[in-house]
């Protein structure tokens, strides 16, 4: 497989990694379509992909919260909760 075959699918485990270790990224999905988004702000972009197993498995880890009231009404958005 060549290296522009576009983002690659990872597991729940890698994902929570890269999630923690880039801030401004989040777990996208949109009709049953999975992604990791380096910048939670422009849901648009995808690094990373899961298939909805894993997904929902990354889904519900309680490092991640649920963001409301994103711009894409039909698509919902996770991102690593601040702890202080």
């Amino acid at each position: 497989m060549s290296e522009d075959a576009g983002p690659r699918k990872v597991n729940a485990e890698y994902a929570i990694e890269y999630l923690q270790e880039h801030p401004d990224a989040g777990l996208c999905c949109e009709d049953q379509r999975w992604w990791i988004t380096p910048n939670a702000n422009e849901t648009d972009q995808t690094v990373l992909r899961l298939d909805a197993a894993e997904a929902e498995r990354l889904k519900g880890d309680p490092r991640l919260r649920l963001v409301s009231g994103i711009a894409h009404a039909s698509r919902s958005l996770w991102v690593v909760r601040r702890m202080t």
